[in-house]
């Protein structure tokens, strides 16, 4: 199924989301927004498999969100790009297991630790 808009359009098409701009070069490219209120996570996309009993497990979030040093200061916009990779340990909550493996933010990237 092809959506068209005024500047581009969505197609849906079996397990595919397509995403597409008609505006000329070097006109405005397409773009997915994701927004929430202040204060945490403002959304994310999560890479996941469906066990046989059809329970979704997450294996790979990127998450967007409010810098966590300054989350408390609502009036604080500055903004943090975390990726965080499933490390499976029996007997440990889906969220426990879920490890942060980098942060990006506007003074820099932290891999698990190392400041680059």
């Amino acid at each position: 199924m092809r959506i068209d808009m005024a500047y581009g359009y969505v197609i849906l098409s079996g397990n595919e989301v397509r995403i597409g701009s008609t505006v000329p070069a070097p006109g405005d490219p397409p773009k997915l927004r994701l927004e929430s209120i202040a204060g945490g996570s403002f959304g994310g996309v999560t890479f996941a498999k469906v066990r046989e009993d059809g329970v979704p497990e997450e294996m790979v979030l990127i998450q967007g969100k409010q810098d966590e040093r300054v989350r408390d200061n609502p009036l604080d916009f500055s903004g943090e790009l975390t990726v965080h990779v499933r490390h499976w340990q029996p007997g440990l909550s889906d969220d426990a297991q879920m490890v942060k493996v980098m942060e990006m933010r506007h003074d820099g990237v932290k891999i698990k630790g190392i400041n680059l």
